[in-house]
């Protein structure tokens, strides 16, 4: 079989056990599956470079920025001169925090300048991304869905306890839409139903500015309870299970992880009219998967509350088989062999 190195690997696997979860299905299969440290990079030799966020490179200082972009070239470009064959998820054709979107544009042009493959999430994210990239068009492309999570969290503690909740869930971040679940609200009279809003403030979101504007709520007399701090495992769990409702009021992005886990959990959502979101409207659909119409309103939360009365808490068992890590992770092993044995065809899901 293959010797695959991923970066990241499992030391990934507390903020995001995607790749921990590749790795694990690969050695399954039977291929010698982990991420090597630097020396190994340089000196050993591997069959697969698999990549993922790889504009995390240019968001430390720009000295380092400028550092780590000169060794990742050289390490990329070594292993390529001894046969590897370099695959990039495209989890996100453009970085959520773009620190510097000159230096990441780029740093990205060079490696795609190297990358022999393209594994999509969607046809959708695929097509984004050629927009932004058109080399992405001439590489050999592979689109498989974002698996389930599998287990990777635990399940939830117990039976929740206390009202069903609308909940706005993760790392607080400009590009999720806090903003329009907040404004949402503003504009309304409070009404009898429970919010809840927990996750860490990010990305220049002023944790004093939400407190306020939370606080301010609750003044006003909606039942809104908040926690800004990171969600631990059980606690994400824990308030998927609690919650009849996710909202997920998405300004842009080309995937959501935390949209699997809720539909993997039962969780119903209302998320926003992205080409992001379409995979998941179309499996799903509402009311497991409601989509925001226009801007973001009270009364379209209050509906769809409503409506998901009936299937919160209850799993789709056919998204859960479709999405399975073991199978997608068996397509994308297929196509680790395709680049290797350096085939033609582009093979398309």
């Amino acid at each position: 079989m293959a010797v695959i190195w991923s970066f990241p690997g499992e030391e990934n696997r507390k903020s995001n056990p995607y790749t921990s979860t590749l790795i694990a299905e690969l050695r399954n299969l039977g291929h010698v599956a982990f991420s090597p440290d630097w020396p190994r990079r340089l000196l050993g030799r591997c069959d697969i470079i698999h990549l993922h966020w790889p504009q995390k490179v240019v968001q430390d200082s720009l000295p380092r920025s400028l550092r780590s972009i000169a060794l990742w070239l050289a390490f990329l470009a070594l292993q390529k001169a001894r046969g590897a064959r370099i695959v990039w998820t495209i989890h996100n054709a453009a970085s959520h925090e773009a620190h510097r979107p000159r230096l990441e544009r780029w740093w990205m042009t060079r490696l795609l300048g190297l990358v022999d493959g393209i594994h999509a999430l969607s046809d959708i994210s695929l097509r984004e991304a050629g927009v932004i990239y058109p080399a992405v068009t001439a590489k050999h492309r592979l689109v498989a869905p974002h698996w389930t999570y599998d287990g990777a969290y635990p399940a939830a503690a117990q039976r929740p306890e206390g009202p069903e909740t609308i909940a706005f869930l993760g790392d607080l971040k400009a590009y999720k839409g806090l903003d329009a679940l907040l404004a949402a609200l503003e504009s309304a009279p409070p009404d009898s139903r429970h919010y809840l809003v927990h996750g860490l403030p990010a990305d220049g979101l002023d944790p004093e500015t939400l407190t306020a504007r939370l606080q301010a709520l609750r003044r006003r007399g909606w039942h809104i309870d908040y926690v800004l701090e990171r969600l631990s495992d059980q606690e994400m769990a824990d308030r998927l299970a609690q919650s009849r409702l996710l909202v997920l009021p998405y300004h842009s992005g080309e995937n959501s992880g935390l949209a699997v886990l809720a539909a993997e959990r039962g969780t119903p959502m209302l998320v926003s009219a992205l080409p992001a979101f379409e995979p998941m409207l179309e499996e799903l659909g509402a009311p497991r998967a409601a989509v925001i119409e226009g801007p973001l309103t009270h009364a379209q939360i209050a509906r769809a509350f409503e409506d998901a009365r009936d299937v919160a808490g209850k799993v789709d068992r056919e998204f859960v088989a479709r999405r399975a890590p073991g199978r997608i992770v068996r397509e994308i092993s297929n196509y680790y062999l395709f680049l290797m044995e350096q085939g033609t065809p582009s093979p398309q899901r």
